[in-house]
């Protein structure tokens, strides 16, 4: 993890590698792009990354893992990446109590 600290999702996105986020409690893998990430993260170290990611399939946190991968030849057209389609703002209201 030691690695992790010192590369940013910037970083990752440059070089051109992807995100592989497993869940170690369900086994769930999934693969995503930096730059996709990038669109409504901060600029994080992958270690400080990792904390952000929930599991859909269990919803649980701490079994979250991230590794880097970079792509080679035989990953293209068989590797399977989510991709980012849109993002959405959640409109919540906030209340508190006044006297009339």
């Amino acid at each position: 993890m030691r690695k992790l600290s010192r590369w940013t999702l910037q970083d990752a996105a440059d070089a051109g590698q992807l995100l592989v986020v497993t869940c170690q409690y369900c086994n769930t893998t999934r693969r995503y792009r930096p730059r996709d990430i990038l669109q409504f993260r901060d600029n994080l170290s992958l270690d400080r990354l990792v904390r952000k990611f929930r599991c859909e399939r269990c919803n649980r946190r701490d079994y979250m893992h991230l590794e880097v991968h970079h792509p080679y030849g035989e990953d293209f057209g068989k590797l399977v990446v989510r991709r980012l389609v849109k993002v959405e703002t959640v409109k919540v209201p906030v209340w508190e109590n006044a006297t009339l």
